[in-house]
């Protein structure tokens, strides 16, 4: 989907925005990143193929030696390494029988196959060697007859001919690299020319152009920045045409600068609308777009200068509960979509499917746009809770609407535009009509799910939660802040209108912050997960974390994400004998959201090229097909705490004994574990250690501030030292986690013990009250056993124990006064309440009382 592809734009600007607004940088880390060998693949040559064919790949990326596969995403593409054959020996030449063979020819290719029922469209590669599994690289199925790029093809003369129905495969291998490519064309006949680059994991930006036979240039494309591009090309006349391609600015170019170039019929969705619909339902959905089969121009909907066609189509969402809470998109999705739930849409046609489109869910009634809500008077009535489907289709449009409320009455009110792919930058206005002003204009959404590898800046406002302070009626204002220089038939958007649902999604990553990563663990070793939470309408439950298709010899306890955390590591641990393992696996969090289970799956998701460390600038991240992880050869040592839970209070000091257990015998050097920021729990440190030779066990000495949130954390300590891959290899830096550590931080209370009456006076023989009121703390929801304490040598007052219920604020304590008792004041007498928490910790509340007895 192009739109999806085209918000990549938003990570550039977004970003951007962050350095020169002073929003908060990523903090950067001690270490520089894991340089222990792992596969990245930078490239695969080509990056697809038609299906029900076998055809040869290279590659391309770093630590590809000992090639061993590549795995695909889908399990009906398979490749197989091509051995080369040994190299020729002169016949001639004298042959030393004690000499030993000369080494095998490295594998530079493979055969891939694509069944015959392999889906068209996008699937992930990985290579797979014996350090472990890479980062993906989009590869595309397609329908089209392929051909690769043949150089020399930098001049006019020397375009490389084609028929239509062709998709070329190739790469600017050089800033300066221009490729052109000569076609047969009939007058009349709409050619798309689609350049497929951003959503390929390639850096190029790619300018288009069109020339006829005499040289004139007919037309003209270069997309937004990290985008792919579409030219849409009628041409005048019979005859020969000439496609020129090349890097925007001509300041960069290769291997990381591939395309795919297709020449097709298909047709090309450029919006739907609406772009919702809820579950189990079927909807109209207009298409608008170029080479729609029984498509209708639209003289309305003009895009680049061009009529865009518009065909109705009858669409079913999917009903099924866990489809609705994923986002089952093949096309590229980046951060800024990457927390939608919805599924693709893609049109059939004679010339084949069209690109995929995203439709998201409806969580409430869809009412469609009227058209005629243009100011405040005319706004349109909409009922609440409701959705509403919207258009800023042309310049200056601004939206209203109106809807009842009561007094009392809470909604979220909601606009998705940017992160349907859009190019616009929305705002919303609640406005008081009686009293002729605003309620609250909104316009940012400050909330990043990681400023460091998933920066989903929106160009979207933040939901907003609404309250009625009276019987009456809100007006909304719905617009776009670009609307007076453009808009079009594209710039649609989703307005909500619900009440506050709590509930969560996840995205899981590999640890490195800075590089393409896949998760490899050697044996005996530990890897890491990094898991982020978006917690939606206010939730701030824990979520458990569990790691499902482990093989035989991996163990990953269920690990927590504390209420108060956005992210976490999820550590997996290997066994000393475990196998060699290249497979998926799938993160699941559950949680109890309004006393109900809930179960989410955490969504995979990639760095796609890699940034300096420590520069504050955020990666380039998309979301994977599939979530993966290898296990290889021996770890070069282990780090491991002697217990795998402890027990804190708030402001106490904890100490964790570790130990460096090394197995590599050129591990001789120093292993520092650093406390790296917004990797511990909030208000939790401690000093960095040195392991040095002979002095692999160490104390880390975690400190607990007085404000940290109470509740259990998963704690992963990680340190770093040079350290060499193989003995003939360089030292290089290594990144060594240890496995997780439950560890329970304990308030020192749970409420604020008062009463209602501090100096209460009681009658010889009668009974008195006290109430005893505790303001809770921390969500602690269970008992207190409150009881009466006398000072030594006080006599003359008694009350029974008493216990305030669970979920209760308060119960009665009768002081009970005999009649022989000497008048007189009881001072500091102490009401004890107490509270149990975590199974068996005591934690005592008190405060004091003077009961005065008199006659």
């Amino acid at each position: 989907m192009q739109g999806i592809s085209s918000c990549r734009l938003a990570v550039f600007v977004g970003a951007l925005v962050t350095l020169l607004l002073g929003v908060e940088p990523v903090r950067a880390q001690v270490n520089i990143g894991n340089q222990w060998p792992h596969p990245r693949l930078s490239s695969i040559t080509p990056m697809g193929g038609k299906v029900a064919t076998t055809f040869e790949v290279t590659f391309a990326g770093a630590d590809m030696t000992d090639p061993e596969g590549l795995y695909f995403s889908h399990p009906g593409i398979k490749a197989t390494p091509i051995i080369p054959p040994p190299p020729k020996v002169d016949p001639k030449a004298k042959v030393d029988p004690k000499a030993p063979p000369p080494p095998p020819q490295p594998i530079t290719k493979f055969s891939v196959t694509i069944a015959k029922d392999v889906p068209l469209g996008y699937h992930d590669v990985r290579f797979v060697n014996k350090h472990g599994i890479s980062n993906p690289r989009v590869f595309v199925v397609g329908d089209l007859n392929e051909v690769a790029e043949k150089e020399p093809n930098n001049e006019v003369d020397q375009a490389q001919k084609i028929e239509l129905g062709t998709t070329i495969t190739g790469a600017i291998a050089a800033p300066t690299d221009v490729d052109y490519t000569l076609f047969l064309a009939k007058k009349g006949q709409r050619i798309l020319i689609t350049c497929l680059c951003a959503s390929l994991d390639s850096r190029l930006h790619p300018e288009m152009r069109i020339y006829d036979a005499a040289g004139r240039m007919i037309a003209f494309h270069r997309p937004l920045p990290a985008s792919d591009g579409i030219l849409d090309f009628t041409p005048p006349a019979d005859g020969d045409y000439v496609l020129r391609l090349n890097q925007f600015t001509y300041t960069q170019g290769g291997p990381d600068y591939y395309y795919r170039l297709n020449f097709s019929a298909a047709p090309w969705i450029d919006a739907v609308f609406p772009p919702m619909i809820e579950p189990g339902k079927a909807a109209q959905v207009t298409l608008h777009g170029r080479s729609l089969p029984g498509g209708q121009v639209d003289p309305a909907a003009l895009l680049d200068g061009k009529p865009l066609e518009k065909l109705v189509v009858n669409i079913k969402a999917p009903d099924d509960s866990m489809a609705q809470q994923r986002l089952a998109y093949t096309g590229q999705v980046t951060p800024v979509s990457g927390l939608l739930d919805g599924f693709e849409y893609r049109l059939p046609s004679p010339g084949g499917l069209s690109n995929p489109v995203l439709l998201t869910y409806a969580r409430a009634p869809v009412v469609i746009e009227n058209d005629n809500n243009d100011t405040p008077e005319t706004a349109q009535e909409i009922p609440a809770p409701c959705e509403v489907a919207g258009r800023v289709d042309k310049k200056r449009d601004r939206d209203w609407y109106a809807f009842n409320v009561k007094k009392g009455d809470t909604y979220v009110i909601e606009v998705l535009s940017h992160r349907l792919g859009a190019p616009t930058y929305m705002y919303l206005k609640l406005y008081d009509m009686a009293k002729k002003q605003d309620i609250v204009k909104l316009e940012d959404n400050p909330n990043i799910l990681s400023p460091k590898t998933f920066f989903n800046a929106t160009r979207d406002p933040a939901p907003y939660k609404y309250t009625a302070p009276a019987d009456g009626k809100v007006h909304l204002l719905v617009a776009s802040h670009v609307a007076d220089l453009i808009a079009d038939a594209t710039h649609v958007y989703r307005l909500r209108i619900y009440k506050e649902t709590p509930d969560f999604r996840l995205i899981v990553m590999p640890e490195d912050d800075y590089r393409p990563e896949a998760v490899n663990i050697g044996q005996s070793g530990v890897a890491l997960y990094s898991v982020h939470a978006e917690r939606i309408d206010g939730f701030k439950g824990d979520i458990t974390l569990t790691l499902d298709g482990l093989p035989a010899g991996l163990v990953c306890p269920p690990q927590l994400l504390a209420a108060n955390m956005k992210a976490t590591y999820l550590a997996v641990s290997a066994a000393d004998n475990a196998a060699p393992f290249t497979g998926e696996v799938k993160v699941t969090g559950t949680a109890i959201v309004n006393g109900q289970k809930m179960v989410r799956e955490a969504r995979p998701a990639t760095i796609s090229h890699a940034v300096a460390p420590q520069q504050n600038i955020p990666p380039l991240t998309r979301l994977d097909r599939s979530l993966v992880l290898a296990v290889r050869a021996k770890a070069p040592a282990k780090l491991a705490p002697a217990n795998d839970k402890a027990v804190v209070s708030l402001g106490d000091k904890l100490n964790v004994a570790l130990k460096l257990t090394r197995f590599s015998p050129d591990f001789k050097g120093n292993f520092q574990v650093t406390p790296n920021p917004g990797e511990l729990p909030p208000g939790i440190a401690f000093a960095a250690l040195t392991f040095a030779p002979g002095k692999d066990e160490q104390q880390a000495v975690l400190t607990v501030a007085a404000n940290t949130p109470p509740g259990t954390y998963n704690v992963v300590f990680r340190g770093f030292a040079p350290i060499q891959p193989d003995p003939k290899a360089k030292p290089v830096n290594t990144i060594l986690a240890s496995s997780p550590i439950q560890l329970t931080v304990l308030p020192k209370q749970v409420a604020n013990l008062s009463v209602d009456n501090a100096n209460p006076t009681v009658k010889l023989g009668a009974d008195g009250a006290v109430l005893v009121k505790v303001a809770r703390l921390f969500d602690f929801n269970d008992a207190f056993k409150v009881e009466f304490v006398l000072p030594k040598d006080v006599a003359g007052v008694t009350a029974d124990p008493i216990t305030i219920p669970a979920g209760a604020n308060e119960a009665k304590l009768i002081l009970k006064v005999p009649p022989n008792t000497a008048p007189g004041n009881r001072p500091n007498i102490t009401i004890r309440a107490v509270a149990v928490i975590n199974g068996n910790v005591s934690l005592v509340h008190e405060t004091k009382i003077n009961v005065n007895v008199v006659k």
